[in-house]
């Protein structure tokens, strides 16, 4: 008894309300202990304060396949049938935003496709976060306005299939509703009336400034290629005087040799040129010794010639 629909409720899409929630789905609803304790005898008025306590939406999670309170409450409001008045209550509040939340999926499910894009599309506007608790049974945080862009495009969300949604542009041609007109339009077009100001003060003034720009750089660009050239020609005029040809890699291979050539040339002609200097200072001195030995010799032979004796001899 505690499972069946209202007598009083109407089909929706053609069927009992709470067929549009799949069987083995409703089922494990049936079955859960939220659903025994917490929605058995609910009305209209006390669903309000169950969705009160709401703190995430979603469908089902785990291996288990356990249904989310948010999922329990959509299943009993189909169940109890309440009022338009109740549920367009339930979405036009600001308090609680998860109240509007179960409101917008009781909508989804059982009004007609003008009304559902008439009450629904004004919640774009909200920006509200919430928790979604996915089907490995962790929490996603998504915003009021996606939730609502979900139910509006997505044909299966929190495990619930939804019915088919007429297109929008359809609705529009048979005038059953205006064209779509969202708040920031306006802004949109403010914003792209001043972009275009933007651009067309640009475009008077860039070319002046692009033209200032490049004449500078042009200038800037052929001093620069005239220094280089006279450096150039300088490098060019001292290589010829010198006798060098331009610097390559084989140029500069053999000016190293040659260096190293010269360098052991000169270490040889300073070994030589230090050997003939020690011979000539030994030659020098043993010359110099002789020379004394002469004049001592010579000076006593001339004073043993005035005292009348015999010279020395060598």
């Amino acid at each position: 008894m505690a499972n069946r629909t209202e007598k009083t409720a109407k089909t929706v899409k053609g069927t009992n309300p709470q067929f549009l929630v799949e069987k083995i789905i409703r089922q494990r609803i049936y079955d859960s202990m939220y659903w025994k304790e917490h929605c058995f005898a609910l009305t209209a008025e006390l669903v309000v304060d169950k969705g009160m306590d709401l703190r995430y939406i979603g469908g089902v999670y785990a291996g288990n396949i356990k249904p989310t309170p948010f999922l329990c409450l959509a299943l009993k409001m189909l169940q109890i049938q309440p009022e338009k008045d109740i549920v367009l209550e339930f979405i036009q509040q600001e308090e609680f935003k998860y109240i509007r939340a179960l409101g917008a999926m009781y909508l989804r499910l059982t009004f007609d496709s003008t009304e559902i894009y008439k009450y629904l599309e004004p919640l774009y506007n909200d920006f509200r976060k919430l928790r979604y608790m996915n089907k490995m049974g962790r929490f996603e945080a998504i915003y009021m306005d996606d939730f609502i862009d979900n139910l509006l495009r997505e044909d299966r969300y929190c495990d619930i299939q939804l019915p088919r949604l007429q297109r929008r542009w359809a609705l529009e041609e048979v005038e059953m509703l205006p064209a779509y007109k969202s708040l920031l339009d306006g802004d949109l077009v403010a914003m792209s009336d001043s972009d275009d100001e933007e651009e067309e003060d640009s475009k008077k003034e860039k070319p002046r400034l692009t033209s200032r720009r490049r004449s500078r750089s042009r200038d800037r660009e052929r001093e620069v290629g005239d220094r280089r050239e006279v450096r150039e020609r300088e490098k060019m005029r001292e290589r010829r005087e010198r006798g060098e040809d331009e610097p390559g890699p084989s140029n500069r291979d053999d000016r190293r040799r040659e260096r190293d050539r010269s360098r052991d040339r000169d270490r040889r002609d300073r070994k030589d040129d230090d050997r003939r200097d020690r011979k000539k200072e030994s030659s020098s001195r043993r010359g110099g010794a002789d020379n004394d030995e002469e004049r001592e010799i010579a000076e006593a032979n001339a004073l043993r010639a005035k005292l009348g004796m015999a010279p020395l001899e060598r």
